[in-house]
């Protein structure tokens, strides 16, 4: 079976790229990083997803195409976001038409859910009346252009990805707790669920490969919802640090995104170390519902998060 993987330089593409090949699938890659992409050990071209033009000159004839790609950020501008997530997607799927491609499996975001408040067991069904960024807005609307195309499409959501070439979460997490602390809300320990990239490569191959009606959409995580500070003290673990947890009041945490916010807009910074999502993100309970992707997509998680975490130490020894 012949695939396309976009984003194969990002880090859910570049696992999902060394599974597959390890399955003797043959396989295009495309990315921006030809470092990352020459290293791949499959056949790569650089590509700028947004330019229509070069899109189509890099797809070819294959079975499927996973649409990893993405500009996946708490912060950037309206632009970057329409034309990395929006554009780019319109740009595959017109580049699958020409080259006849039947199918995408297109990877979105649980932020689209995402309001500020607290929801458990959220269903696919569901969407924020009001996009909390840039972000959010632009991958429903890049899941509008999946949906709205005669290709036969099917979207995972994903909850916060993590494991080895991870670029987002824990790399993230490492920074904060490098200050000597990490910041939690005073009387909050929200239960979230996170999700180890390689049980996110299994649901993609599952959806790459079964039967399943056209438009399907299917929430992921690894099935364990777990409070927010049991997180963090598996992170800091797995980095082998040793932090303090300092709870702060929500109003003074909101308070500071929005200096900090207001600061990155005049330019004085590229990007706020906290901003108003972020701190939303800690301060409210997020899991999903994946019984769809149970019973439709037959997704079980093959890690657990503990395993996943050791599996992302070993790795990181190997690389530091």
């Amino acid at each position: 079976m012949k695939v396309i993987v976009t984003g194969a330089t990002g880090g859910l593409g570049h696992n999902l790229v060394l599974h597959v090949k390890q399955l003797g699938w043959e396989v295009l890659a495309l990315g921006r990083n030809e470092t990352i992409g020459h290293d791949l050990g499959v056949r790569f071209k650089s590509v700028d997803l947004s330019d229509e033009k070069a899109t189509t000159h890099a797809f070819e004839s294959a079975s499927v195409v996973f649409h990893c790609a993405a500009l996946s950020s708490p912060w950037g501008s309206d632009e970057a976001f329409f034309n990395a997530n929006v554009r780019a997607t319109q740009n595959v799927v017109n580049a699958m038409k020409y080259h006849a491609v039947p199918k995408i499996v297109h990877v979105s975001t649980p932020s689209i859910y995402f309001d500020y408040r607290d929801h458990r067991d959220v269903k696919e069904s569901y969407i924020a009346q009001t996009f909390v960024n840039a972000y959010a807005q632009s991958k429903y609307e890049a899941e509008q252009v999946v949906l709205q195309s005669d290709v036969h499409s099917i979207i995972l959501r994903p909850r916060g990805i993590f494991g080895e070439y991870d670029q987002a979460l824990i790399p993230r997490v490492e920074r904060i707790a490098r200050r000597g602390f990490l910041p939690l809300i005073k009387g909050k320990n929200p239960i979230v669920d996170i999700t180890y990239v390689g049980n996110v490569v299994h649901a993609l191959c599952l959806a790459a490969t079964k039967q399943i009606p056209s438009k399907s959409i299917f929430n992921i995580t690894n099935d364990e919802p777990k409070p927010l500070r049991e997180i963090f003290e598996l992170v800091v673990q797995t980095l082998g640090l040793h932090v303090r947890f300092k709870p702060l009041p929500y109003g003074m945490m909101l308070f500071i995104a929005r200096m900090l916010e207001h600061l990155a807009n005049r330019g004085w910074m590229h990007e706020p170390p906290l901003t108003r999502y972020g701190v939303g993100l800690i301060a409210t309970d997020q899991t999903l519902d994946i019984q769809n992707a149970k019973e439709v997509l037959g997704y079980a998680p093959v890690f657990t998060i503990e395993e996943g975490m050791k599996r992302y130490a070993s790795w990181r020894n190997q690389t530091v």
